[in-house]
C-alpha cells in the first residue's frame, strides 16, 4: 500500500510502498483510509518526542486522525457491530506506528475507537476533527465542566483560537458545555472568523497583552475554564476565578496527565521504554516530572487563587467522536480546514504546518 512514512527519528518523511496490515484480530478492523489530518503531534513523532518513552516498528507512519470505509473485520467477531462498507472516523488509541499511523491507504484500529460518519459530512471533514475535538472535551472535563448540565453557563478562554484545537474548542465550549461567554486570542486578521464560531470576545496578541485586556478585580468577569492552546499558561493563572481551573495542551505536562494518557491509550507493556512505567507510576517520579516540567508552580500558583492546574494528552475516543459527528451532522459544528493536500504530498503539508500559522486543519487526501 502506499503511505507517508519515515525511517528514523528527524528523518525526512517519504511517500511510497510499505506492507499492508496484517489481517484484523477481535476487536479491530482493517480501514480502507480515505482522509486524514495532521497535527503538531505528528511533527513531534518525526522529531523524536516519544522515543525515549516507547518502542517502535519501522518505518513509522504519521497521522491521528482518519475517515475512512471498513473493509475488514474479525470472522463472528460479537464485540462491536461494525460490518465491512461501514463509514467510519476516529483517532488513534496512542502514537503513530507502522500499520496504525493514518497517513496510509490501509490501517489496522481498534473498533471501539471508531465512530460512524454521518451522510452529511465528507471524508475531509471527519478527518479534521478526531484530536482536536477529543483534547478540547477532555479539557473542558479536566476543568470540572459537565455537558449539557442545566444552568451550567461557564465563562471560557480559549488562548489560541485559531489552530486545530482552538478552533474546535471555542466550537464545542458553546455548544457542548453552554458557555455562557468564550473569549479567545490570535492575530488581528483572524478576529471576524473567530467570532464566527461562537467565541463573544476577541483579543489581539500582537496589539495588547490579553492578560492584561481580560483581567480584572471583579471575580465575576475572570474564567471557570482556560484552555492554553500555546505554551501561555503561566500568563493566564491571573485570569482564573476562585473555583475554576486551567489546563494546558502545550506545556507544564502533570503527572496526572501523563498517567491517565498511558491508561487511557492502553499502550502494552513491552513498548515502553525499561523503567520508564515504574518511574511515572511513583510518587518520586511524578514529583522531579513536576518540578522539572513546571507544572508544580502551576499548581501552586492556582492554588493560591483557589483554582486548580491539569494538563491533557489527547487520545481515541471513540465515544467522544460519536457524540461530535452528530453535532457535525446537525451543522452545529464545523470543520476549520485550512487546505487539502494529496498523499504524495504529505511532506509539504508537514513543512507548513511546522511553520505555524495555519488556520484550523491540514488535511491530506488518500484516493
Amino acid at each position: 500500500m502506499r503511505a507517508c512514512y519515515f525511517s528514523r527519528h528527524r528523518g525526512p518523511l517519504q511517500v511510497g510502498e510499505v506492507a499492508l496490515p496484517p489481517p484484523p484480530s477481535r476487536g479491530h478492523v482493517i480501514v480502507r483510509v480515505r482522509a486524514s489530518s495532521l497535527n503538531p503531534a505528528d511533527y513531534k513523532s518525526l522529531d523524536g518526542e516519544q522515543m525515549l518513552l516507547l518502542d517502535f516498528k519501522w518505518p513509522r507512519i504519521p497521522g491521528f486522525d482518519f475517515s475512512g470505509e471498513v473493509t475488514q473485520v474479525f470472522p463472528n467477531d460479537d464485540s462491536h457491530t461494525l460490518v465491512v462498507g461501514d463509514q467510519v472516523f476516529g483517532m488513534i488509541a496512542n502514537v503513530p506506528d507502522l500499520h496504525s499511523g493514518t497517513c496510509a491507504e490501509y490501517i489496522l484500529v481498534e473498533a471501539h475507537l471508531c465512530a460512524r460518519k454521518p451522510n452529511e459530512i465528507t471524508h475531509f471533514d471527519a478527518a479534521s476533527i478526531p484530536l482536536v475535538a477529543i483534547t478540547a472535551v477532555k479539557a473542558f472535563r479536566a476543568c470540572g465542566l459537565s455537558e449539557n448540565t442545566e444552568g451550567s453557563q461557564p465563562r471560557v478562554l480559549v488562548v489560541g483560537g485559531a489552530g486545530g484545537v482552538g478552533t474546535a474548542a471555542i466550537q464545542i465550549a458553546k455548544v457542548m458545555f453552554r458557555a455562557s461567554f468564550v473569549a479567545t486570542t490570535g492575530s488581528g486578521t483572524k478576529k471576524d472568523f473567530l467570532l464566527s464560531l461562537g467565541a463573544d470576545q476577541f483579543v489581539d496578541y500582537r496589539a495588547q497583552p490579553f492578560e492584561n485586556v481580560l483581567g480584572s478585580a471583579d471575580q465575576s468577569k475572570l474564567f471557570d475554564a482556560i484552555l492554553d492552546c500555546t505554551g501561555e499558561a503561566s500568563r493566564c493563572v491571573r485570569l482564573v476565578r476562585n473555583g475554576g481551573a486551567l489546563v494546558s495542551i502545550v506545556t507544564a505536562p502533570t503527572i496526572d496527565g501523563l498517567r491517565e494518557w498511558v491508561e487511557s491509550s492502553r499502550i502494552s507493556a513491552d513498548r515502553v521504554t525499561r523503567g520508564v512505567r515504574s518511574f511515572l507510576m511513583s510518587g518520586i517520579g511524578g514529583s522531579i516530572l513536576e518540578l522539572l516540567s513546571g507544572a508544580r508552580s502551576l499548581r501552586n500558583q492556582c492554588a493560591a487563587r483557589g483554582a486548580t492546574y491539569h494538563s491533557i494528552i489527547g487520545c481515541g475516543d471513540g465515544q467522544i467522536v460519536s457524540d461530535i459527528a452528530k453535532l457535525m451532522a446537525t451543522g452545529q459544528i464545523r470543520s476549520v480546514i485550512q487546505k487539502v493536500y494529496p498523499l504524495d504530498q504529505t511532506p509539504e503539508a508537514e513543512q507548513e504546518l511546522r511553520r505555524g500559522r495555519v488556520t484550523g486543519k491540514l488535511v491530506i487526501s488518500i484516493e
